[in-house]
């Protein structure tokens, strides 16, 4: 029997789960460009940051893994798709950022030891084995996470958050950058892409399901039931954070001036606000969000890994990118967001439409059509966003897209994609009949 206590647990291990290296240094520097407009930002940043990533862990842990999304595709697409995936969500992008923002935002400040590379990768080594040791012991994670580690990191960032709306620290300022170009909401939409957490969701849905398959929980009506009811509870909890922390960030003129990423932002905040206890807060808050965003995806990753080679074990998985993690964090934090921006543009919004497709699926007349023409258009048109991100689109393919809706939004799928899902349906009836 799943209890209401099981499943305020797992709405908790699930927070924890997403409540990662992004989710906090993000939304300060977007809150700041956004300015004035920081409230509608946030709404949209809220969309596929908090709501899209809630629909899709539903979908997966219903299907009870996130290979599932997939089986409609031919077989190079679906490994290309999840090992791409994985990748990002893991020890190429993902991990790394997390590990360079545990340094930067908690460790440094500390001023144990003065900032050096030596002391960057003795760090990286103690904090990547601390989450290994968490991995390898799976069945630890619900508990340690939902029951421990949440609410205390909930207590920390629920005093910074209340001193924040009580004490702010300055005027709210003009919109900047994009968010003074272009509207608030489809901005905040393409920025809630850093959190990665969509993509997340589609790893964190099968630690759902085999955490309720722990409880005897099977049947799919049940599961979507205590699933939708544990990630309300998340739902809740980061949309709620990250309308916090747009507000930090719009009421942070007076110490964001040359900061270079929202983590800056942060620090500098709550440092104002708390002084030495503040540095302390805030290190509390940054070490155990990283390690459960580690300890979660890394563990996916590597169960998707041990699946798909039939042969190496989830432990050597584990271990092996744990190894990548470290080696990569070499980077730096800075380099690793530059890189971060084309990598989702282009997968994002194929993961989106596989999550949309899978629950029509049913009602699809010709599921393969729809499926094929709707990614390929997806991935296309999602190419040219994450090339001309980088500038390397030809200009004479961009004075062509310049026409096409949402294009300076980073959204020109969006529109393409839609209109080919409708298409294909109309085509699938009328071939049908």
């Amino acid at each position: 029997m799943f209890s209401r206590k099981d499943i305020i647990v797992l709405g908790m291990m699930i927070f924890a789960l997403f409540l990662g290296a992004g989710n906090i240094i993000f939304p300060p520097m977007e809150g700041y460009t956004a300015g004035q407009h920081w409230a509608t930002a946030s709404l949209g940043f809220i969309l596929t940051g908090v709501l899209m990533p809630f629909i899709t862990l539903v979908v997966v842990s219903i299907l009870g893994r996130g290979e599932e999304l997939t089986r409609d595709l031919p077989k190079w697409a679906e490994v290309t798709f999840l090992v791409t995936l994985y990748l990002v969500i893991g020890s190429t992008f993902a991990m790394p950022r997390i590990t360079n923002v545990a340094y930067e935002m908690a460790w440094v400040p500390l001023n144990f030891v003065a900032d050096s590379e030596h002391v960057h990768m003795t760090f990286a080594i103690v904090f990547n084995l601390v989450a290994m040791l968490f991995m390898l012991k799976p069945n630890t994670i619900i508990s340690s996470v939902g029951k421990f580690m949440t609410p205390a990191l909930l207590v920390l960032l629920g005093a910074v958050t209340i001193t924040v709306f009580i004490s702010p620290l300055s005027d709210i300022v003009a919109p900047s950058k994009a968010y003074a170009e272009s509207s608030a909401l489809t901005t905040g939409l393409v920025s809630g892409y850093q959190t990665m957490d969509l993509l997340a969701a589609i790893a964190f849905g099968g630690i759902v399901a085999r955490a309720l398959h722990t409880k005897n929980v099977t049947e799919p009506k049940k599961i979507m039931k205590y699933t939708i009811a544990a990630g309300c509870i998340s739902l809740v909890l980061l949309a709620a954070l990250y309308f916090s922390l747009f507000y930090l960030g719009a009421t942070s003129d007076v110490v964001a001036q040359n900061a270079t990423n929202g983590g800056q932002i942060f620090s500098r905040y709550v440092n104002a606000l708390f002084g030495t206890g503040g540095t302390w807060i805030m290190a509390g808050i940054i070490f155990l969000a990283s390690l459960t965003t580690l300890v979660g995806v890394t563990s996916a990753c590597a169960y998707y890994f041990a699946k798909f080679s039939n042969r190496l074990p989830y432990a050597f998985w584990v271990m092996l990118f744990t190894v990548m993690t470290i080696i990569i964090s070499e980077t730096g934090l800075t380099n690793l967001l530059r890189v971060t921006i084309p990598a989702l543009l282009l997968i994002y919004p194929v993961a989106i439409m596989l999550v949309v497709l899978q629950i029509i699926r049913a009602k699809l007349p010709s599921v393969k059509l729809t499926y094929y023409a709707t990614l390929a258009v997806t991935v296309c048109f999602s190419l040219f966003d994450s090339l001309n991100n980088i500038d390397l689109l030809p200009t004479g393919l961009k004075q062509l897209l310049d026409n096409l809706p949402l294009y300076n939004n980073g959204l020109a799928w969006l529109i393409p994609s839609l209109s080919v899902l409708v298409l294909t349906m109309l085509v699938g009836k009328i071939v049908k009949k």
